[in-house]
């Protein structure tokens, strides 16, 4: 990785990319970054940032939510309470929730699941980012 430069990472989608705690690029995808930026203000407001803030503060936040040393950072909370977008982790592996129903994540797409989960679930998406989504930030995601 160029050191101070854009992160050379590229994902499935946005939904990936968020787990993983990464945001839009604001070379190459600046109106989805500016978007993304207004709505990560509007959902965590605990941090006292707003639209003038520079962005190395709000991925300050990402990364401390992302990684803890060389552990995935994850959280529990109730699978209902949780935004379409989002990703969870059950029985190791991972899955996007969308209109209420889990499709597992592979190297090639989704696969639709009939599984079904109700109360608390170990969410891989950071939760700055759960709120960024719940606040109004629509994913980019690659379901076919």
């Amino acid at each position: 990785m160029t050191p101070n430069r854009w992160t050379e990472l590229f994902f499935l989608d946005e939904a990936t990319a968020f787990s993983a705690g990464h945001r839009p690029c604001a070379e190459c995808r600046r109106d989805d970054f500016n978007r993304f930026k207004r709505y990560w203000t509007e959902g965590n407001p605990q941090h006292g940032f707003d639209l003038k803030t520079p962005i190395a503060q709000i991925d300050q936040v990402l990364h401390q939510e992302r990684i803890n040393g060389k552990t995935k950072v994850t959280f529990q909370i109730e699978f209902d309470k949780l935004p379409d977008g989002v990703f969870i982790s059950h029985g190791s592996q991972p899955y996007l929730k969308m209109a209420d129903k889990l499709h597992l994540w592979t190297p090639f797409g989704y696969e639709t699941t009939s599984l079904f989960l109700v109360g608390y679930v170990e969410v891989l998406t950071p939760p700055s980012l759960v709120s960024t989504i719940a606040a109004g930030y629509d994913p980019q995601i690659a379901l076919p």
